[in-house]
């Protein structure tokens, strides 16, 4: 297990200067509205997944005025100190780990796994298909670097094959051959994905089945349904028969950049029948369950909660944090300590967050 020690964010966001220590267990960012709590957190989660949460457009997370912004975390990891350092300029992002930059970008996920809890989640359920799709890619990737690769080259070809679609179709050029070629490229990827994906949902579905009963006092059943766009062993055939409908839209209408799922309550989609409160807790029980997985394959965890236990009772949040365990590190973000039950305080550190773009911090935790 590692924990991020240090923090110094240069440009990003709203800080042109930040620097931060944190302990290994619980930290708790304290602070108003809008002073950057949020963002630190995010910066946190950019060390581990290369994205922001928030925005897929990189150059938001640049502080206006710059031409650059930096991101540095050093990692305790048993006697050693590890440094990684991750950088957007306006001609894209970059990783250096211990003095060792990354041309692929993809080489280094899995190094660092991130769980993110956030208002956003009940996107997954309220949201559209694209929402729930970058979950899947997003977390997938973490445990599995054949899906990342996979995932990589789908959207590439892609691309290139709705361009070749549309010239046909556009009769700026016949070349059927060169389409056939992608075709059958994107089939091979796209067979990869949907089981990468099947596998994975069948995977974390016995976890959030266990942890929605312990968190609903047995009151509900939540698990995935995966909804492909084509099922695996019929995708050459749909690829074929489909070609004529592409032309007409000039664009790849089934695939995995098609797929969906849904998230079931006592077996039936909870978007259309479930209260808030059930929502809340389905996908609660969805996240815990993701960080239950993804520890299993990788014990280099760090969980953040950002913005979520103001709207939870002190018996939830206490019974959160104790399904999360202690073996992971984990941020809190509030805008008061009172929102936060007086167990999780106690072992603690709080950092106030100011408007002057500073902090510091107070260890709650019991010696």
């Amino acid at each position: 297990m590692i924990y991020l020690k240090e923090l110094k964010l240069t440009n990003f966001r709203c800080f042109s200067n930040l620097d931060l220590k944190f302990s290994d267990k619980v930290n708790i960012l304290v602070g108003n509205n809008a002073v950057g709590k949020t963002s630190i957190v995010e910066a946190v989660h950019c060390l581990g997944i290369l994205k922001s949460h928030r925005t897929n457009n990189d150059q938001q997370l640049i502080k206006v005025g710059s031409d650059y912004g930096v991101v540095k975390g050093k990692f305790k990891e048993s006697e050693k100190t590890n440094e990684i350092i991750f950088s957007i300029t306006s001609k894209g992002k970059k990783i250096v780990f211990n003095n060792k930059a990354y041309n692929n970008l993809s080489e280094y996920i899995g190094y660092l796994s991130v769980v993110m809890f956030c208002p956003e989640d009940m996107e997954l359920v309220k949201g559209s298909p694209s929402a729930r799709r970058k979950f899947l890619d997003s977390n997938i990737s973490q445990i599995n670097s054949l899906y990342l690769q996979s995932s990589i080259n789908y959207r590439k070809i892609l691309k290139e094959r709705n361009e070749v679609l549309k010239q046909i179709a556009e009769e700026v050029s016949k070349d059927y051959n060169l389409l056939d070629v992608y075709t059958k490229t994107l089939v091979k990827e796209a067979k990869n994905i949907i089981k990468a994906r099947n596998e994975f949902i069948n995977l974390i579905n016995p976890h959030i089945e266990k942890i929605a009963k312990v968190i609903s006092n047995d009151k509900e059943l939540v698990k995935l349904k995966y909804m492909p766009s084509v099922e695996y062993e019929k995708i050459e055939e749909v690829f074929k028969t489909n070609l004529k409908n592409d032309l007409f839209y000039k664009t790849t209408t089934k695939g995995p950049h098609r797929d969906d799922f849904e998230i079931e309550l006592n077996g039936v989609n909870i978007a259309n029948f479930g209260s808030q409160g059930q929502q809340r807790t389905a996908v609660l029980a969805l996240k815990l369950a993701l960080a239950e997985v993804i520890s299993k394959n990788n014990s280099n965890l760090i969980v953040i909660l950002d913005d979520v236990f103001s709207e939870l009772d002190l018996n939830r949040q206490n019974q959160i944090i104790s399904l999360l365990n202690n073996s992971k590190q984990i941020f809190i973000t509030t805008t008061s300590v009172e929102n936060l039950s007086e167990k999780i305080l106690n072992d603690s550190f709080v950092i106030h967050v100011n408007k002057e773009s500073e902090a510091s911090g107070e260890s709650r935790a019991k010696e």
